[in-house]
């Protein structure tokens, strides 16, 4: 049975052997076989195995013949056990390369994941005398999707290594003796910085790449003292071009000989490209407007962005390896608390699908609560779970957005019914009565109402805000107008009419109540026309010319919700002002709340001190009546006197 490298590869007693035009010492590459830190075995054309290094033999604990000819396959995870043998028998059959990954039993029964190559070895006619194949343990690296394609890269520049010193392969391979002089490389590595092989036998690594040297001498030392040292990152820039950066993950093994280190083998592949995808993530990452975060299989931060350390509050550092649930989606929008098992970012776990979800909440640092829509998708090595990624964005302004085109539509739909009932006359006034506390005439003030085609009765507060919005506000304070005017007219009574701030900006709005009162024959001394000071507010200069264009008319100004305001101190000093209506949020509880008495007494003195009626509106029981009565008040309108009623019950 065959248990050397030399007698598995060639029957031959020479020390070297051609193939396909590279002389290959046998002696030699025994010897690499035997250090290299992977299992190395050769294969007949036919495919049956021949050989086994000691790291196979350690690996699996049987002896070197047990693995021989087809019975490697009993080694292999059931699993992959068939998919194996299927690959190394196309390989086999059609000359090609052989390269898969599986698992493979450890002499403890444990399966390991493997990526196995296997290259064919030519004559100079071509044909194929011996497979020369190796197995490198990727269990760590098969967990990690980054880590993976080195393993598998290395794996391959082994394979290399032992097929032809002088192949060119995409890995780059060199070995250098104690001196660090180099012995070996390949077209690969050496074609780095434009040389070829013959240029770069016999020079030190110090004259190689003086550039990196500084950087390797150490990785040299210790791989001359025993040690191997993998995935190294080297760097530098491109020989060829010279605004690139080009990377490379190195390793470096001792090549031992009876147990003496002769050298350093120097296995190298290039990630350039990788590190430029990586840091294009990265950019992508770090400047996406979106928040990102990604969690390990427990839910544990491992990763945040910057977009989503503005939105939270919390930096990356202080929540990796903390669970995310409990930092950001621990509660809903309304507070109410959501159980770490009804997590929909953490069911991803369970279900292995992605998911979205439009409308949800997350909790910053801060603990204010903010809308997100975000999704949650799983994140696989392979076929392995390896945690969750979510994307999310604050929807705040979206959600204002939706909201206000409701408004708006809704608003819309407001604008047609209001002007359907201006054109059917589907417009009433209601009238409620303010009574004389201290002698002084009764009046009444108009309300408007608007009667709907199921003649029910929309009060002011769901129509008016519309009809001002889209200008249909001036039309109708028209036609309250009109109807006060005729009202003062026939009934010889005291009429009081609300006016909008944006009517009382209107130009033509003196001279069409001017004309209202000289066509009706009303006297304007029972005209009261009743503003807010919001609307004096909107437009002080507009404001102070309409109320003195009425005081001209005769007719009597009301501030309305007096004391709500910032400068009512002003308008008193500036306007004609009649009236003034002490707002409801003063009157109501007035027996109760002694902070509302005060203001009531204190609007009461600065009425008489200008010389002003006053009116108390919002007026419920009688106790509050006669307080108001004791303090001075002269008007009262509310329920307890009357509820307004339309004009043609009145």
């Amino acid at each position: 049975m065959t248990t050397s490298f030399r007698s598995a590869t060639v029957e031959s007693n020479d020390a070297m052997v051609r193939f396909d035009g590279a002389v290959l010492d046998l002696q030699y590459a025994e010897m690499i076989a035997e250090s290299i830190p992977h299992i190395v075995w050769t294969a007949s054309p036919d495919g049956a195995t021949t050989y086994f290094n000691r790291q196979g033999t350690a690996y699996t604990g049987h002896p070197r013949e047990v693995t021989y000819r087809w019975n490697w396959v009993a080694l292999v995870h059931s699993e992959d056990a068939e998919r194996a043998a299927q690959a190394w028998h196309h390989a086999t059959t059609t000359g090609t390369d052989y390269s898969l990954e599986y698992r493979i039993r450890r002499f403890d029964g444990a399966f390991r994941w493997h990526a196995c190559r296997a290259v064919p070895l030519r004559d100079a006619d071509g044909e194929i005398r011996l497979w020369i194949g190796t197995a490198t343990d990727i269990e760590e690296q098969k967990q990690l999707e980054l880590t993976l394609r080195h393993a598998e890269q290395n794996a391959t520049q082994v394979v290399t290594l032992l097929q032809s010193i002088d192949a060119a392969t995409p890995i780059g391979f060199k070995m250098v003796d104690r001196d660090l002089r180099v012995t070996r490389i390949n077209q690969t590595l050496a074609g780095i910085d434009g040389r070829s092989i013959q240029d770069c036998l016999g020079l030190t690594v110090s004259e190689l790449v003086p550039d990196l040297w500084p950087q390797l001498e150490d990785v040299y030392r210790r791989a001359l003292g025993g040690e191997t040292v993998s995935n190294v990152d080297v760097s530098r820039r491109s020989a060829t071009e010279p605004r690139r950066m080009q990377h490379w993950l190195a390793s470096y093994y001792p090549v031992r000989v009876d147990g003496e280190t002769i050298g350093v083998g120097n296995v190298v592949v290039d990630i350039s490209e990788r590190k430029e995808a990586e840091e294009f993530r990265a950019v992508v990452m770090d400047n996406m407007a979106e928040g990102l975060f990604a969690v390990d299989v427990d839910g544990l931060l491992t990763y945040l962005n910057p977009a989503a350390t503005s939105m939270l509050g919390w930096t990356e550092d202080e929540l990796r390896g903390k669970p995310i649930h409990a930092a950001v989606h621990f509660q809903r929008a309304d507070g109410t608390k959501v159980p770490a098992e009804d997590c929909c970012l953490l069911q991803v776990r369970t279900q292995g699908r992605s998911i979205r979800i439009l409308d949800d909440a997350f909790t910053r640092k801060d603990g204010s609560i903010f809308p997100v829509a975000y999704s949650s998708a799983p994140l696989r090595s392979g076929s392995l779970l390896q945690g969750v990624v979510v994307v999310f964005r604050d929807i705040t302004e979206e959600k204002n957005e939706r909201s206000a085109a409701k408004r708006e539509l809704e608003a819309l739909m407001w604008l047609g019914r209001i002007r359907d009932a201006i054109d059917e006359n589907r417009l009433v006034l209601y009238s409620q009565p303010i009574v004389p506390l201290a002698g002084g005439r009764p009046s009444e003030e108009l309300l408007l109402r608007m009667i709907g085609r199921d003649n029910e009765v929309i009060l002011p507060g769901s129509f008016l805000p519309v009809a001002e919005k889209y200008g249909l506000i001036g039309e109708i304070d028209r036609w309250v107008v009109t109807q006060a005017v005729r009202l003062a007219a026939t009934e010889h009574r005291v009429i009081e009419a609300n006016l909008s701030a944006s009517s009382i900006g209107a130009s033509d709005l003196l001279p069409f109540i001017e004309q209202q009162i000289r066509e009706a024959h009303a006297d304007p001394a029972n005209l009261i026309f009743e503003i807010t000071e919001t609307a004096l507010m909107h437009d002080i200069v507009v404001g102070e010319a309409f109320a003195r264009g009425l005081a001209e008319l005769g007719c009597g100004l009301a501030l309305d919700d007096f004391g709500t305001g910032f400068g009512s101190f002003t308008y008193l000093k500036r306007l004609p002002i009649t009236h003034l209506k002490i707002d409801i949020d003063f009157v109501r509880d007035l027996v109760t709340h002694p902070n509302n008495l005060h203001v009531v007494k204190a609007i009461i003195s600065l009425a008489r001190a200008f010389g002003l009626k006053t009116i108390a509106e919002g007026v419920e029981d009688e106790q509050t009546l006669k307080l108001l009565k004791d303090e001075g008040v002269d008007f009262a309108q509310g329920f307890h006197l009357g509820r307004p009623a339309p004009l043609r019950d009145v």
